[in-house]
């Protein structure tokens, strides 16, 4: 029967096997994309070179494991030095896909501003050249009304179209407020961090992703580890505690039991035919006697 120790090493092992697969598919996945992003010229050849070599950090982490002391010290270190290797390019790939995540919306948001500022320029030009229009036709002087009059009707048609044109600047200012908040939802989070800390944005995500990084790739790799070494104590527990069940089960067999044969009762008779040789032959010893 297995016991308790032997139940709790099983679900460990477990826990252990599926944070190591979650973990380690995740950085493979940020990895490939963010390598495949770095070179998006050979996206196809970047991606699968990518996953060759993450799945041979793996492979290589647990082999160093379990034959490190027999390993010759040369090939070790190259194999070491291979894992180090492939665990920084791992990271780099990480890092330029968290930042591709970031800058894709706070290169929106910038866009967007951009965008706001430009077209809050063009109200404020559009407003100032009515502003001017229509102080052209109040210098005039109001004796000469007919001119007055005439240069306001020269100059309204203009003013009609620079009208439109701030009316349409005012419902794309409005399109790009919204958007903005929109991008927001995005990074508020961010924001609210770089504003509490009183630091740059762009300081706090670079922060943040070094941080991910420096945790991720290692994580993977340890739990990779861990999981190889906890599936072979867990076989070991499983194993002792099937051969200590046999050994139960065979303990537990009835000793067969031999019954003891009484050797029979010696008659202290004796066959009457015996007896009556016995007696003939006396006689006839008598009788060449006499």
């Amino acid at each position: 029967m297995v016991d308790d120790n032997s139940m709790i090493s099983l679900w460990v092992t477990i826990g252990l096997v599926i944070a190591a697969v979650s973990v380690a598919s995740l950085g493979a996945f940020f990895s490939i994309s963010g390598l495949g992003a770095l070179f998006s010229g050979a996206l196809l050849a970047v991606c699968l070179m990518a996953a060759a070599l993450e799945f041979s950090k793996f492979v290589l982490a647990a082999y160093l494991h379990q034959t490190w002391k027999t390993l010759n010290i040369i090939y070790r270190s190259y194999l070491v030095f291979a894992v180090v290797v492939l665990s920084v390019i791992t990271s780099i790939g990480i890092f330029g896909f968290l930042s591709e995540a970031y800058q894709s919306a706070s290169t929106v948001l910038e866009a967007e501003t951009i965008k706001l500022d430009s077209i809050r320029n063009q109200q404020a030009s559009i407003t100032a050249e009515i502003e001017r229009l229509n102080k052209s036709v109040e210098e005039i002087p109001e004796r000469r009304i007919t001119k007055r009059l005439k240069s306001r009707a020269e100059i309204e048609p203009t003013i009609l179209e620079l009208n439109k044109k701030f009316n349409e600047g005012e419902r794309l200012l409005t399109a790009s407020n919204l958007k903005i908040l929109e991008v927001k939802k995005k990074v508020g989070p961010l924001i609210y961090i770089a504003k509490s800390l009183d630091m740059n944005i762009d300081v706090v995500v670079r922060y943040l992703i070094l941080i991910l990084v420096s945790v991720f790739d290692p994580l993977a790799i340890c739990l990779v580890i861990a999981s190889t070494q906890a599936i072979g104590v867990s076989r070991s527990l499983l194993a002792r505690a099937k051969n200590d069940e046999a050994d139960q089960e065979v303990t537990a067999v009835p000793t067969p039991v031999v019954a003891k044969v009484k050797p029979a009762a010696v008659e202290n008779t004796v066959d009457e035919d015996i007896i009556v040789q016995m007696n003939f032959k006396d006689e006839h010893e008598d009788k060449k006697a006499v």
